[in-house]
């Protein structure tokens, strides 16, 4: 199967939740970003618990009965991420103007403290901590945030990436931070280029289970609405 998952730990242990989880499609060019919100019936908790439970083969299982089948899984610590962007330079375009409160560190609670932290038209060069921030920063100071917004973000971030020719091979320097579940993905890691699609798996709505605010999947469209959508993306396209 060319499908491989890429996830992120929030935290630098191998118990934290995966804070992002990527599905990478070589067959489709495509890769798609799963909220970490979305309940896995499964897990019987939110999607970004299943590898701090059952670890890369409960991730795989969950997201294959939420429609997202994988044949492999990468999964680093957040001090592999952190390493490899450690000296890293990105200059992202930003379409508005975004203020967001964010903790006084990445990896601490905004409740024990917060900035605020902007970024603005027509784009931004971020190095250090700005790069964590943009990747990372979920609340609005409008209040209108949502880690919809924050994917997109990531989206933006990486494309921004791969075409400056970055070398993702800095994350897998120490093999202590890096876990592999399945088949090699590396080869299939490394054909992904700056043109393919980078979507999110929007498909949901909110819920609460079990006390938890959670995000659950709709009921697939019916496949003369998918065409009509398809066509109507495809007419806006040519406008």
């Amino acid at each position: 199967m060319a499908v491989v998952v890429v996830a992120i730990l929030d935290r630098d242990n191998w118990t934290a939740n995966t804070d992002i989880i990527v599905v990478v499609d070589a067959d489709k060019r495509r890769l798609v970003w799963v909220p970490r919100d979305l309940w896995s019936p499964l897990v019987n908790d939110r999607v970004n618990a299943a590898f701090a439970k059952g670890g890369g083969g409960l991730l795989l299982d969950a997201l294959a009965e939420l429609g997202l089948a994988a044949g492999s899984v990468l999964c680093l610590r957040r001090a592999a991420s952190e390493a490899a962007l450690e000296g890293a330079s990105v200059t992202i375009p930003v379409s508005e103007p975004l203020d967001f409160w964010y903790p006084v560190t990445p990896t601490s609670r905004i409740e024990d403290g917060r900035v605020e932290v902007s970024f603005r038209p027509p784009g931004e060069t971020l190095s250090g901590v700005r790069l964590h921030q943009w990747i990372g920063a979920r609340t609005m100071v409008n209040g209108k945030g949502t880690d919809f917004h924050r994917m997109k973000r990531q989206t933006v971030f990486l494309r921004a990436l791969i075409a400056q020719g970055f070398d993702f091979r800095r994350a897998l320097k120490d093999p202590e931070l890096v876990n592999i579940h399945g088949e090699d993905p590396l080869p299939l890691l490394a054909r992904v280029s700056a043109n393919w699609r980078m979507q999110l798996h929007d498909w949901v709505a909110d819920a609460v289970v079990d006390g938890k605010m959670v995000l659950v999947q709709r009921k697939p469209k019916p496949w003369w609405r998918r065409q009509l959508r398809r066509l109507r993306l495809a007419l806006k396209r040519h406008r």
